[in-house]
């Protein structure tokens, strides 16, 4: 099996727009002060204050994870020191490594007022994927580890890939050797 990915991950994309606007502002305070101290250090902020507005205004729909042969590899961006790490470092997290034998339970969460799409256990969900993007409500796979951790696997932005999401289903509890169950949220 190849990798099947959901959510999205944190590119070099904001790295790369906080350091240009942080050279540029830090060029722009040389120029007209000529203190290269000062502009060093309003350059430094303008980097910091542009990767603090990345990580504020990214949506939560950076859960990136992913399912492999060898298990489920998650990188969690709930936390904003997190986002903002790697709006700056993009490349420097390590994913959480998740073995399929350490799973001890799966359940789909499905938001308050939504079904789960066609074909996810017996759900149905018929709205625009325009407009789900901009719904509050959760939709993920909570995972309870047998060293008693919850992790939750969001299916927010891939919601609409029902046959992925339900050939990803199968294999986890296939090869964790569980059931799955379905929680909709009132």
């Amino acid at each position: 099996m190849e990798s099947i990915d959901f959510g999205r991950k944190i590119n070099y994309v904001p790295m790369t727009v906080s350091l240009i606007i942080g050279l540029l502002v830090g060029i722009l305070v040389f120029v007209f002060s000529k203190q290269a101290l000062l502009a060093v250090i309003l350059g430094i902020a303008g980097l910091v204050v542009v990767a603090l507005l990345f990580a504020r205004s990214m949506t939560d729909f950076y859960g990136y994870w992913k399912v492999t042969d060898k298990g489920i590899e998650s990188y969690n961006y709930q936390n904003f020191s997190v986002r903002f790490q790697s709006a700056l470092l993009p490349f420097s997290e390590d994913p959480l490594k998740i073995k399929f034998q350490d799973i001890k339970g799966l359940t789909v969460i499905v938001g308050k007022d939504m079904n789960a799409p066609a074909n996810i256990l017996g759900g149905s969900f018929s709205a625009p994927k325009k407009i789900m993007f901009h719904l509050p409500t959760p939709y993920y796979l909570e995972l309870k580890l047998k060293d008693g951790r919850e992790i939750n696997l969001d299916l927010s932005a891939d919601w609409d890939d029902s046959e992925t999401i339900e050939y990803v289903l199968a294999v986890i509890c296939d090869q964790a050797g569980i059931g799955a169950e379905i929680v909709k949220q009132s």
